[in-house]
């Protein structure tokens, strides 16, 4: 088994059909019936009014509100406006008709969600602005929502989300877009929160901070994709499904305080790539894992997860195809890696203290030819560990352009390369 880089003609290829895709998926959103305000609703657990003030609807809502719309949809220059009894206050909106195409404005002091199974479209030109929100084309049973367990189950029928508009939350705040398949064109920032696009038969949201968010998947279905920006300064950010790909912007970094974690995980294949770019840059650098059965790193994309700070600061750590020597039972091994010729992977303490970790790891194949640096503030600090390789008897390929060896030298080993201080640099 071999990988190698795709060539020029067969990337863009695949990059058109993506977009494509994307596109058509948009179109059908587009010529399905765009209706005013939601309409019809129908309180089906707790207490709720409505009023509706020119082109504005307000609903006035209990915690733990479940409410049926027949339709539910915002247009261009309407606000739908949630008034809840406190910002942990949560209110369901379950649509039973017509996809629901937003391009006006969603607005709560509380956490709204949103589950319609024939599509959702936050639309160019919209903006979401919630304590938390969840867009959801899985279904979750009303007994679940009202007993805190977050499961969310395609019952056969779940179309995609898609936001291409602008959705944020306060401090802490979450937004968690979940479909057969999601992808984010658009603005998402969740500063000090958590944003998750996870695309799956059936999706599990347990306790998603420690390990990450638990997604099931079934079949060849559950894309998550983003191409916009991802913003949760010092939060956490994670995209997981079939095939993942960030072709964008994924930044959980902070000025003040330690860098957050971003995770990309396929049961398939999961890309970094165009210029595709992940931070997690903080007074001590965050955490980055980019898993997969098959991983790739390419074009210009670049990863950084550096350390700004003083004190016991230092650089982070990158996890591309699995942890060191594949041998941490907690994260996926890829098969395959590929880390290209131009991309980047950075977790230098650029302040005081020590190197982060990179690990570019593959049970068979490992191709790496970018740059690794996992620099230390000083010489007199620790060593930092940078490690491209594959298990005993598979293949492993290293190699960089001149311009781009870091600066610690590298010592080829079996199996591996690793990066260490005060060494010749030689790199095959």
């Amino acid at each position: 088994m071999s990988y190698k880089n795709p060539s020029p003609r067969r990337h863009s290829r695949l990059s058109t059909q993506v977009r494509v895709g994307v596109a058509a998926v948009a179109l059908c959103f587009v010529t399905s019936p765009v209706l005013s305000n939601p309409l019809n609703p129908t309180v089906v657990n707790g207490t709720a009014t409505f009023n509706q003030a020119g082109a504005v609807l307000t609903v006035t809502n209990s915690n733990g509100a479940i409410i049926n719309w027949d339709k539910f949809s915002i247009t261009a220059g309407e606000t739908t406006h949630f008034a809840q009894p406190a910002a942990s206050s949560t209110v369901l909106n379950r649509v039973l008709n017509d996809p629901s195409v937003i391009f006006g404005t969603l607005s709560s002091n509380g956490r709204v969600w949103l589950v319609n199974p024939a599509g959702i479209l936050v639309g160019a030109g919209a903006r979401i602005d919630t304590a938390g929100f969840v867009a959801s084309t899985l279904n979750i049973r009303n007994e679940d929502f009202l007993a805190g367990r977050h499961l969310f189950v395609n019952d056969g029928n779940a179309k995609d989300v898609i936001n291409q508009g602008e959705i944020r939350t306060p401090a802490g705040g979450s937004v968690y877009l979940i479909g057969s398949n999601v992808s984010n064109e658009g603005i998402i920032v969740t500063p000090k929160g958590e944003t998750i696009l996870a695309a799956g038969a059936t999706v599990s949201l347990i306790d998603s901070a420690t390990p990450g968010v638990k997604v099931d998947i079934t079949g060849a279905a559950g894309n998550s994709t983003n191409l916009g920006e991802i913003t949760a300064e010092a939060g956490r950010i994670g995209i997981a499904g079939v095939i993942v790909r960030n072709s964008g912007q994924l930044n959980a970094s902070s000025v003040v305080s330690e860098g957050g974690r971003v995770f990309l995980k396929a049961s398939q294949d999961a890309y970094v790539d165009g210029n595709g770019r992940i931070v997690t840059t903080g007074t001590k650098g965050g955490s980055v894992e980019v898993l997969g059965e098959r991983v790739a790193v390419m074009d210009n994309a670049s990863i950084d997860a550096s350390g700004t700070g003083n004190g016991n600061a230092g650089g982070g750590r990158i996890m591309v195809g699995g942890d060191y020597q594949g041998k941490n039972p907690d994260i996926q091994n890829a098969n395959i890696t590929y880390f290209g010729p131009k991309a980047s992977l950075k977790a230098d303490a650029t302040g005081v203290g020590d190197g982060g970790t990179v690990i570019v790891w593959a049970d068979d194949t490992t191709r790496a030819y970018g740059n690794i640096s996992a620099r230390a503030a000083t010489a007199a600090s620790s060593k930092p560990r940078a490690n491209a390789s594959s298990m005993p008897g598979a293949r492993a390929s290293m190699s960089a352009p001149a311009t781009e060896r870091p600066a610690y030298g590298c010592s080829t080993l079996p199996r591996s390369t690793s990066f260490q201080p005060a060494r010749p640099i030689r790199i095959f």
